[in-house]
C-alpha cells in the first residue's frame, strides 16, 4: 500500500463519515489548521488517492428499483466484449458497469421503475446481443448498506447509511432534482457554488438541502477512493443462504473486518453480496476463513470476483437520459 502519513489517514477516514465537513471544523477535530487540511485534501484528490465525493441516496423513495445482472459471454472476441461494454454504457438505465474475473464476466445495475420496465430494458439487450450470452442471474436489491470506510484508519466511528427497497413516491422539483444532480458527484460543493450553477438563492439551496436530508432521501456523504492507488483488490462475494433472515448478523461480521464498503441483500439467486477491499488474497483468505468458521451451517455456497473494471457508476437518482429544464 502507498505510504500516507497519519494525517491523510485521519482525513480520508473522516471525510468518508461525512464529506460535506467544512474544512474549519475538520480541522478542529484533527487539531490542525484549516490551510493545512485544505492542502492534504487538494493533495489526495490531485495524486490519485481520491477520486471525488459523493452522496448517497435513498433512490427507492424516488420511486426507483435496482435490479442488478450478471452476465457470462460466450466465446467472443475482445473487439465484441467492448461493443457490448459500450451498448451497456450508453444505455440511460445504467446505474453501474464492470468487468469481473470469475464465473461471470460482467456484471451491471439498471434502474428501473417496474418489473415491466426492467423486462422492456433485457429484452431489447438481448434481442441485440443474445447469441454472444452463456449465461445470465438478476437479483433485485432489498436493501443497500453502505459502510464507512476504515482500511486505513481504524477510528471508533462505524457508519451505515441503509435504506430499505420500499417503493416511495416523493416528489421532486427542478430545483431539487438539479440540487442533486450536483451533490451526486461532488458532495463538498457548497450552498453559494451550487446557487451559482442553478442561477437560485444560495439560502433556498441551503433549505432545500436540509429538508432532503430531513426527510431522508438525502442519506449522507462519502468519499471515493482510487482503491487500486492505494494497493487494494475489490473483491465481491455473493452468498446464498439456508437462512435469510441472517443476512444482517452477516454483514455486522463483515463490517468487523474493517475492509467492508458494501453489503446489499437481495432477493434473487444469491441472498447477499459483500464488498470488501483487501491487499491481498491471505487477507482475504483471513477474512473468508472467518466467516466459514462462523456462518458454516447457515450458508449454502458463495463465490467470489474480482472487479476488474468499471465503467460506469452513477450516483445521480435519475437515469443518465432523464431530461431536466434548464
Amino acid at each position: 500500500m502507498p505510504v500516507l502519513d497519519l494525517l491523510d489517514r485521519r482525513i480520508m477516514y473522516e471525510l468518508d463519515l461525512n464529506a460535506r465537513v467544512p474544512a474549519a471544523k475538520l480541522a478542529k477535530t484533527l487539531r490542525k489548521s484549516k490551510e493545512t487540511v485544505n492542502f492534504r485534501i487538494k493533495r489526495l484528490l490531485s495524486e490519485g488517492y481520491l477520486k471525488g465525493f459523493y452522496t448517497v441516496f435513498n433512490t427507492s423513495a424516488l420511486g426507483w428499483y435496482y435490479h442488478k445482472m450478471y452476465v457470462k459471454f460466450r466465446s467472443i472476441t475482445p473487439e465484441k466484449e467492448r461493443e457490448i461494454i459500450n451498448y451497456l454504457k450508453e444505455r440511460e438505465r445504467i446505474a453501474y458497469l464492470a468487468n469481473r474475473e470469475g464465473f461471470y464476466n460482467c456484471t451491471f445495475l439498471v434502474m428501473s421503475r417496474s418489473p415491466r420496465d426492467m423486462s422492456d430494458f433485457l429484452d431489447a439487450f438481448m434481442k441485440k446481443y443474445g447469441e454472444c450470452i452463456e449465461e445470465k442471474q438478476m437479483v433485485i436489491f432489498l436493501s443497500t448498506h453502505r459502510l464507512n470506510h476504515r482500511f486505513l484508519y481504524n477510528g471508533k466511528a462505524h457508519a451505515d447509511y441503509f435504506y430499505p427497497i420500499e417503493m416511495g413516491n416523493y416528489e421532486l422539483d427542478e430545483t431539487d432534482k438539479r440540487i442533486l444532480q450536483i451533490l451526486s458527484t461532488n458532495a463538498r460543493s457548497g450552498a453559494s457554488e451550487i446557487a451559482k450553477r442553478i442561477r437560485a438563492d444560495p439560502k433556498t439551496v441551503a433549505y432545500r438541502i436540509r429538508k432532503l436530508e430531513k426527510d431522508r432521501i438525502i442519506l449522507g456523504y462519502v468519499s471515493s477512493p482510487n482503491f487500486e492507488k492505494l494497493g487494494l483488490e475489490f473483491i465481491q462475494i455473493n452468498i446464498s443462504l439456508k437462512d435469510p433472515a441472517r443476512r444482517r448478523d452477516i454483514i455486522r461480521y463483515f463490517d468487523s473486518t474493517d475492509k467492508c464498503v458494501f453489503g446489499i441483500e437481495l432477493l434473487g439467486r444469491y441472498d447477499l453480496t459483500i464488498e470488501v477491499h483487501v491487499q491481498g488474497r491471505g487477507e482475504l483468505k483471513k477474512i473468508m476463513d472467518g466467516f466459514r468458521a462462523k456462518f458454516v451451517d447457515q450458508y449454502n455456497d458463495y463465490d467470489i470476483s474480482t472487479i476488474s473494471e468499471e465503467h460506469v457508476v452513477v450516483w445521480c437518482p435519475f437515469p443518465k437520459g432523464e431530461s431536466l429544464k434548464t
